[in-house]
């Protein structure tokens, strides 16, 4: 990809594969970017400065000023996360269960903190979460049988963001996240099995 470098403006590569590599663990073949380095740009002679402010800035197109339009679904995205963590929270205070809700907790923190990654490359501000509300005293049965049923949402709603998202990377996010949930309703089943 073209990069447009202004005067004074250094990049980060560093910092910015870091970042990357939180919303993107793997390179995917439906991502046109890529952490690759990219051979160095052939020497040119520079336009003029009047050719230079009347080219067009193209936005970047995966996880850019050009992925604006998926913010607000990416942001409600991020606040049912952000739910289901502090939910997971709050039942492996109360009810322990084996590391269960701890392990599922640290899980959808992960997540949280790889959307939150993702909404600040695009717009540029850090998510704040508002309050969550406290899960209701469920016995450990129907505790495990609502987070069932949650994982089981938050996994069709990612798809079906992704279905509709404009940016290629941010859907290939929300797969991840999908498969992921699919994976904790597995999990909370297998344990309600042995109940």
């Amino acid at each position: 990809m073209d990069q447009i470098q202004r005067p004074g403006e250094e990049l980060d590569h560093a910092a910015f594969a870091r970042v990357w590599r939180r919303v993107m663990p793997e390179d995917r073949p439906d991502c046109p970017f890529t952490l690759e380095p990219s051979a160095p740009p052939a020497l040119s002679t520079p336009a003029s400065p009047a050719a230079a402010a009347a080219a067009p800035v193209v936005p970047c197109a995966c996880l850019g000023e050009g992925s604006a339009r998926d913010l607000p679904e990416l942001e409600r995205m991020l606040r049912q996360t952000t739910d289901d963590f502090r939910i997971y929270r709050a039942l492996a205070r109360r009810l322990g269960q084996g590391g269960l809700f701890s392990a599922l907790a640290v899980e959808k923190k992960r997540q949280v903190r790889r959307l939150s990654t993702a909404s600040f490359l695009i717009s540029g501000k850090q998510y704040t979460a508002p309050p969550t509300p406290a899960p209701g005293t469920l016995t450990l049965p129907l505790a495990m049988r609502e987070r069932f049923q949650a994982e089981q949402r938050a996994g069709s709603a990612l798809l079906a963001a992704a279905e509709t998202a404009a940016d290629p990377c941010l859907a290939g996010l929300y797969r991840i996240l999908a498969e992921e949930d699919r994976d904790h309703a597995r999990r909370l089943w297998a344990r309600l099995e042995r109940q």
